[in-house]
């Protein structure tokens, strides 16, 4: 649980002036439905995570207003987007440019495709446990083709480029976390250690800002990690990421729906990696992207089930297994 955080005790959704179909007990029915389902494992009607988002038919800024939720509330509600609420497989991914940044100047390095396994377990009404495995493929800006090979920006050092793949890892998701704990992540894949650091992780995590523009519901996400390192006088790593997540709010709203279609809206800034051989030298990465969500492999944008059936093929024959062992 996050250290020093008060959570409001579990209440329904605000009334929302414009939801004239939805009474204030049915709302109550709602929220109350929502936990005890996913205890119970029910089954609800597949929707089409898939499917691209209706956004010309999401309203316009003119209608942009907050979204009042209570804690419990907003974070089944963010779960929906995340990943699940009843426990099933989803899988999350991401399309993004990767740049160098030194002293106010940015140099592009690559394109990231990326994508992550991920069940989730509701613990109680503002925590869920994640488990998650997580591929990242990163590809020449201009060939399209998969890098082996890169010539880094300021140092010109070229430098060989890593298969990502970490995990299966363990998570908590919450509204407000503050964590400190030993960072492991260096020996949970094969080259682990290319992009990681070890040592004492400070974590912090803020589900914030829930707004409503026409049926378009979001939420914002603010993640940061940063790594003491082990040794005296080595440099350290960051991770600091902002993600803005979109979906539908009728089905977000609906008890018998566990996951609805997702656009998310994507910025990162990162340490440099151990395979970037920087050393301590000044500057790190930024990172822009867009993602959304499936529930089956087959379903990934056709590159990155190209990449993956490549380089993962375990993943895309039977990611639940693998993710689950």
């Amino acid at each position: 649980m996050s250290r020093g955080v008060r959570f409001a005790p579990f209440a329904p959704f605000a009334q929302d002036p414009e939801d004239t179909d939805m009474t204030t007990t049915d709302r109550r029915g709602l929220m109350l439905g929502l936990g005890s389902a996913a205890l119970l494992g029910a089954t609800a009607p597949a929707v089409g995570i898939q499917a691209m988002l209706p956004m010309a038919a999401a309203g316009t800024a003119a209608t942009l207003r907050p979204a009042p939720l209570e804690d419990a509330a907003l974070l089944h509600t963010f779960m929906k987007l995340r990943g699940a609420t009843d426990g099933r497989l989803t899988i999350g991914w991401m399309d993004a440019v990767n740049y160098a940044f030194v002293d106010g100047e940015t140099w592009p390095m690559y394109r990231l495709l990326a994508a992550t396994w991920q069940t989730f377990r509701k613990v109680s009404d503002t925590l869920y446990e994640s488990r998650s495995l997580e591929i990242a493929h990163f590809i020449d800006m201009q060939t399209g083709a998969l890098l082996q090979k890169l010539t880094m920006p300021v140092s010109g050092t070229v430098v060989d480029v890593p298969a990502y793949r970490a995990g299966p890892s363990n998570g908590k998701v919450a509204l407000r976390r503050d964590e400190t704990r030993d960072f492991k992540m260096a020996s949970e894949g094969k080259d682990g250690a290319s992009f990681f650091r070890t040592g004492k992780a400070i974590s912090t995590q803020l589900v914030s800002q829930p707004e409503r523009e026409g049926d378009l519901f979001s939420v914002r996400e603010d993640l940061n990690t940063r790594v003491l390192p082990a040794t005296p006088g080595e440099r350290g790593f960051f991770y600091r990421e902002w993600t803005i997540w979109r979906g539908p709010w009728k089905a977000l709203a609906d008890p018998s729906i566990h996951s609805v279609p997702t656009e998310v809206i994507y910025s990162a800034a990162t340490a440099w990696r151990p395979w970037m051989k920087m050393g301590n030298g000044p500057g790190n990465t930024l990172q822009n992207g867009r993602g959304g969500k499936v529930e089956r492999a087959v379903d990934l944008p056709p590159e990155i089930l190209r990449l993956t059936k490549q380089v993962h093929p375990d993943l895309v024959r039977d990611g639940a297994g693998v993710l689950a062992g």
